[in-house]
């Protein structure tokens, strides 16, 4: 934590950032909570430890705005959805300086995130700023699906059905997502009304499923939907399903590769094609 405060002074001092996006520890109630600090702040209220859940990442477009020069500190998976973010031209990387923490988990409610046993690498795949010991990136083994998987396909729907159900529409997943920037969102939209506003299982079922492959290829399962979700729908499984697909597809895993576009933006000539029997 030292190293990462004096990273920030020294930003400071040479005059190479405005801001810096971090975690801040209230000196009150000990809560942490994405803070902007600007010069002249208290950087030892500056933190970084299991208690850092929330991806920075979603604050950066509108922070880094203007050609505001932005310091940011970033987990691993933070940094993941920043690469994808970066391809779409959605951030401008002259504009950042990223301080990629080395991380060891998180944990909700004084228990370890059910995303940390997933994760793939535990630093930003992008950064300008190290601190920590960056591990081997190791290949997602999908754990959170291991439930549904041993389910027929009928077990599955109905376990599904349940939890769209519950759905409530108020958008926390969306709000919270970095990847969900839609000037128009497909559930806001009224000419045409793609989806009902109402919160029953059909439009909530359309709702879910759009918002799952919207993410196909771009989810950096970063866990923020599912954290912020009142309902405790168990939205990773739908975006790790997508991520598997994908995966074993193009053998490409979300924002791990820097400049390299999601796979389902683009077209290769060589990309597989089932129903073509193998290549194109």
């Amino acid at each position: 934590m030292k190293e990462l405060r004096a990273r920030a002074k020294e930003l400071f001092d040479k005059d190479e950032i405005d801001v810096v996006v971090a975690w801040r520890a209230d000196p009150e109630t000990g809560a942490v909570k994405p803070h902007i600090f600007k010069q002249g702040d208290d950087l030892e209220q500056m933190v970084f430890d299991d208690r850092c859940v929330h991806n920075l990442v979603t604050f950066l477009p509108e922070v880094s705005g203007h050609n505001r020069r932005t310091g940011v500190v970033l987990k691993g998976c933070d940094g993941r959805a920043l690469v994808t973010l970066l391809a779409e031209k959605r951030l401008k990387r002259d504009n950042l300086h990223i301080i990629a923490v080395a991380c060891d988990g998180v944990k909700i409610e004084g228990k370890t995130a059910a995303k940390c046993a997933d994760c793939v690498t535990n630093v930003a795949p992008v950064a300008d700023t190290v601190i920590g010991e960056k591990k081997a990136m190791e290949p997602a083994e999908y754990k959170q699906l291991e439930y549904i998987a041993k389910m027929s396909p009928a077990e599955r729907w109905h376990f599904l059905a349940q939890q769209f159900e519950r759905c409530t529409r108020c958008y926390s997943c969306r709000q919270v997502c970095p990847m969900c920037y839609c000037e128009t969102c497909i559930a806001d939209q009224v000419g045409p009304a793609w989806i009902d506003a109402s919160a029953k299982l059909s439009a909530n079922t359309m709702w879910q499923l759009s918002r799952a492959y919207h993410l196909a290829g771009r989810c950096a399962d970063c866990g923020e939907c599912e954290r912020a979700c009142p309902e405790k729908l168990p939205l990773r499984l739908l975006n790790a399903a997508m991520q598997k697909a994908v995966a074993e597809l193009f053998n490409v895993m979300p924002g791990t590769v820097p400049d390299a576009q999601p796979p389902l933006s683009v077209l290769a000539q060589d990309d597989p094609d089932s129903l073509l029997e193998g290549k194109r």
